[in-house]
């Protein structure tokens, strides 16, 4: 359960003014007017992008010169860039979401409308999420390979800040028309599985991109419990009829999923190798390895409020 706690006074902010439908003067707007408002004190730091960028340094700098809670502002990557500099601390990660899915947000309750959040900024519980690690980076949300990868690493930047979401699902039913399933071998604390699909997910979070499809009704972020949902569709009307199962809530209905869950260790492979996206991003190629990082990091989340 969360725990609430009395309200931070000096905050550190990182601010991705790209991501998704993000306008970085509102925000910068709305965080220093809540600040102004609550007697807090924010330090933002702006995300450039480049590549010997270390996001995670600039915040656990931030930490050690005192910030008492860092706030992501952005999409999923922001918040799984963030999530690695706290990752083992005390400090509470909170997210003012402005990304293209936000899918994080919505999993733990957040709200989505810029002066929500900052209210939550100041009256706030705290509940510790578990993550996923490989290679000494850490996933909260999902980890994927097949559609959901090809369909990332496919939609542009600029078709993601004009369509939103809308530009996930183009993307997907187009590379759905041509994708025929992988070959992919699974391995689940010690357990081998060998098995074709076309999409594997890897879920610390229940939401396929909107809180009205889950993808299974057991999963949950802070469970010390890590979900596998796969997914054998061969066309876009599977994959509709999926989608409307996980819509009613009948996962375990459908012939075409399968659930596996893991406590200490995930390998992925697949024949031909596939891009892999992590927490929204394309973060390599299979295979990839993970070991379960149970209650990982402290997110600031509203108080009654449960998560997914």
């Amino acid at each position: 359960m969360p725990n609430a706690v009395r309200p931070p006074h000096r905050l550190f902010a990182v601010l991705n003014p790209v991501g998704g439908h993000c306008d970085p003067v509102a925000v910068r707007a709305g965080l220093q007017a809540h600040c102004a408002r609550s007697g807090q004190r924010c330090t933002i730091y702006e995300t450039t992008g480049a590549e010997n960028e270390d996001v995670p340094a600039r915040v656990r700098e931030a930490v050690a010169d005192g910030a008492e809670l860092v706030i992501a502002i952005g999409g999923d990557g922001t918040v799984s860039q963030v999530a690695q500099g706290l990752s083992g601390g005390p400090i509470p990660l909170a997210v003012i979401p402005v990304g293209t899915a936000n899918v994080f947000a919505r999993v733990m309750g957040i709200p989505l409308e810029l002066e929500a959040a900052c209210a939550l900024l100041s009256a706030f519980a705290v509940r510790r999420v578990d993550a996923m690690e490989s290679d000494g980076w850490l996933y909260v949300l999902h980890l994927g390979a097949g559609l959901s990868s090809l369909m990332i690493r496919d939609t542009d930047r600029a078709a993601k800040r004009r369509f939103g979401r809308l530009a996930y699902v183009w993307t997907a039913v187009r590379t759905l028309s041509g994708l025929q399933p992988h070959r992919f071998e699974i391995v689940v604390d010690g357990s081998r599985h060998r098995l074709r699909a076309k999409q594997v997910f890897i879920a610390n979070g229940g939401y396929w991109g909107t809180e009205a499809i889950r993808l299974g009704p057991d999963i949950a972020p802070d469970d010390g419990v890590i979900d596998l949902c796969i997914l054998n569709g061969r066309t876009v009307i599977d994959f509709a009829g999926i989608g409307w199962d996980f819509l009613w809530g009948r996962h375990r209905r459908n012939r075409k999923v399968r659930y596996l869950r893991a406590q200490r260790a995930i390998t992925l492979d697949s024949r031909p190798r596939l891009p892999v996206q992590g927490d929204g991003e394309i973060v390599g190629r299979t295979p990839i390895e993970l070991c379960i990082r149970p209650a990982a990091v402290a997110v600031a989340v509203p108080d009654g409020v449960e998560t997914a």
